[in-house]
């Protein structure tokens, strides 16, 4: 299934339940004891729903946060410009996406068993919620593919900043096309008079299912395949041999230390996705196949969990990037720096002259500012090293 439709999941079962009680040959008492066992199925425990709120609403704010980080330091230094810094970029905005628009408002349509939130957003969040997460799984799929082909093809052209923006609207473009039946399908229904809820209501249940199969295809099975395959090669590649009888040089020892201290970081970042979303996919592949799972006691409680660990994933990998790659802490420290008031932003006269700004931060002391130009790096010294960087 869809990861924009599981939290609403949960309430269709209950709505399910209680349109067919109120179908059904069965009347007074015995029909609202059925109701209320219903019901009472799908309750949350008010200390539940408070723990609830600050988990989700923590990585919210952390993934908006963290990831604004990783874009403001891309965006506004020359050295972070790299191929694989606009991936990264990519893959932050689409986390914001998520945590902005996926996050908080499809978690209280679940808690809350309702949706209180305007019409238009019942098609406009599962719209952006599924295409986020193809955003994001698509990215790490191409920055993949890059390493690999850079690291075990060295002397290939290199791909150009340009390619790279080709392929980031390729992505984008995929992640419409994929995301649009969530936007056509989902519509604003008012179970009774004062009761709306956000359903599927212009697909038939057998093509919600194929639609529901295609996505746990393409944004899981098909892209963890084509990275395990990558990450295979690149590991073997930098860990597995070497040019016997060759004496290194200081250079290339830590040219290769750096390459895999990166490899490192984005393996990490992957098996991270790969770990966080394992539960829910596997809930999804499950109740479609035993659907009997969904009137269990406690699934709710259940799925709350394996949602808030997938979601969790928009959040971590700006703390990847900042652990293992010095040029990112270095970024990082400088605008929490400046934020925190103890050091100012500047203009790079140099690229302002020539009509690029590059924003750098420098201690307000005198002496931090005599040593601003010996002190700070203003190369265009990629963020991955490869062979021929």
């Amino acid at each position: 299934m869809a990861a924009a439709e599981i939290a609403t999941k949960i309430a269709v079962n209950l709505t399910e339940n209680l349109t067919a009680n109120a179908t059904s040959n069965f009347t007074g008492n015995d029909t609202l004891l059925h109701d209320q066992q219903s019901s009472d199925l799908y309750k949350v425990p008010a200390l539940l729903v408070v723990v609830l709120s600050v988990l989700y609403g923590s990585i919210s704010v952390i993934a908006v946060a963290g990831n604004g980080l990783v874009i403001w330091a891309i965006v506004t230094s020359k050295r972070m410009r790299s191929v694989t810094n606009h991936y990264l970029a990519n893959l932050a905005f689409a986390d914001i996406l998520i945590a902005l628009f996926a996050i908080p408002f499809e978690f209280q349509a679940a808690l809350l068993q309702r949706w209180n939130l305007p019409s238009f957003m019942c098609a406009f969040c599962p719209f952006i919620h599924v295409l986020s997460i193809t955003v994001s799984v698509f990215t790490l799929t191409a920055i993949a593919v890059d390493r690999r082909q850079a690291i075990l093809n060295p002397f290939a052209a290199r791909t150009s900043k340009t390619q790279c923006l080709c392929v980031i609207a390729l992505i984008w473009i995929a992640g419409l096309a994929l995301s649009s039946p969530m936007a056509y399908a989902q519509r604003v229904v008012f179970v009774s008079e004062d009761w709306p809820f956000c359903l599927n209501v212009n697909l038939s249940q057998n093509v919600m299912l194929v639609y529901r199969a295609l996505l746990v295809v393409v944004q899981y099975v098909i892209p963890l395949s084509i990275m395990t395959w990558a990450y295979s090669g690149i590991g073997f590649a930098l860990w597995g041999s070497s040019a016997p009888g060759n004496a290194q040089s200081q250079r290339d020892l830590n040219l290769m230390r750096n390459k895999k201290r990166v490899i490192k970081m984005l393996i990490i970042v992957v098996a991270l996705f790969t770990l966080c979303w394992l539960p829910l996919q596997t809930y999804n592949l499950l109740q479609h196949i035993f659907p009997q799972i969904n009137e269990y006691p406690y699934i709710n409680i259940i799925w709350f969990c394996f949602d808030w660990f997938a979601m969790s994933n928009s959040c971590y990998n700006p703390f990847i990037y900042s652990i293992y790659n010095e040029k990112f802490k270095q970024e990082f420290k400088m605008r929490l720096d400046f934020m925190a008031g103890k050091r100012r932003l500047t203009r790079d006269l140099s690229a302002f002259s020539s009509g690029r700004f590059e924003w750098r931060t420098n201690h307000v002391n005198t002496h931090e500012r005599n040593l601003k130009h010996s002190s700070i790096v203003t190369n265009d010294t990629p963020l991955i090293l490869t062979p021929d960087a």
